[in-house]
């Protein structure tokens, strides 16, 4: 296969693929696609205004995404650059791979059966005594400030992060620019946070971004550890696209449309910012 057509199908399966899905559900948004297809037409477009339900799965989504690549990110820059001798003994840095092998509905079911109302935790603590009941049992999931979310999204997040914040330590031989801070009178928390931490988040902001926008449009976790109301994007996009009332699927296609806008704006703007304050 010649290079040509080998960039030319890479092209077609890279962009146009998406592409071709972004005009579909275009289409379908303007009318002029679907069973519902009557020609041109604003109406879906002028309505989305009075779609509350969208904000609040809006704001939901980018306070879980937010949330969780806060917590994970904090956790693992504290591994890094406080626990360096703990990352390089075994059998450690092997561990940090193990939640990485399993799919994120395997986690999410996971933390279902531990810390659901009737799950291991709670009959554990009920056994111990610790509550009279099953039920009496904190709501860690399907709560509604996403806290199981965000423990399954963390749990998957904060061993990658780590690695990544690893790798680039060695690179950026930040073991080197500690030593040279130490004899110029810096202490130790002065160089984690005016220098470790400030190199190690620029030169990761793009895959931070990127994560953080899987978290955003992650749906099996969502759906099993989340509730009904409110719902994240990915969950209320897909309820709108598979209920029996064909008039929700217009509307259902064109807040998937402006997602998709949103975010490729989002990577893109972030990718620019970063090569042009590359380090």
């Amino acid at each position: 296969m010649t290079r040509p057509l080998t960039l030319t199908l890479y092209g077609l399966l890279v962009l146009g693929v998406p592409l071709l899905g972004l005009a579909y559900a275009l289409a379908y948004s303007l009318g002029v696609a679907g069973p519902l297809a009557t020609g041109p037409t604003l109406t879906y477009w002028q309505r989305l205004p009075t779609e509350t339900s969208l904000l609040t799965s809006l704001g939901f989504s980018l306070y879980i995404a937010l949330a969780t690549l806060s917590v994970a990110t904090g956790v693992a820059l504290w591994l890094v650059l406080s626990r360096q001798d703990m990352l390089r003994q075994r059998p450690f840095p092997t561990l940090l791979y193990v939640p990485l092998l399993f799919p994120s509905l395997v986690v999410g079911f996971y933390l279902f059966q531990l810390l659901s109302g009737a799950g291991w935790a709670s009959r554990l603590t009920t056994t111990l005594g610790l509550t009279h009941r099953p039920d009496q049992f904190p709501e860690l999931v399907q709560d509604g400030a996403g806290l199981g979310i965000i423990l399954a999204q963390m749990v998957l997040a904060f061993p990658f992060f780590t690695l990544l914040f690893q790798a680039l330590y060695a690179d950026a031989r930040l073991d080197d620019l500690r030593n040279l801070t130490r004899t110029l009178g810096a202490s130790p928390g002065q160089f984690n946070r005016r220098v470790a931490a400030p190199i190690l988040l620029r030169r990761a902001a793009p895959t931070l971004v990127l994560y953080g926008v899987a978290v955003l449009g992650a749906y099996d976790v969502p759906l099993l550890l989340g509730r009904n109301y409110p719902q994240m994007l990915s969950v209320y996009i897909t309820t709108r696209l598979q209920r029996f009332d064909l008039a929700d699927l217009p509307m259902g296609y064109l807040i998937g449309f402006l997602l998709t806008l949103l975010l490729m704006a989002l990577i893109y703007q972030t990718t620019r910012w970063t090569q042009r304050h590359a380090l």
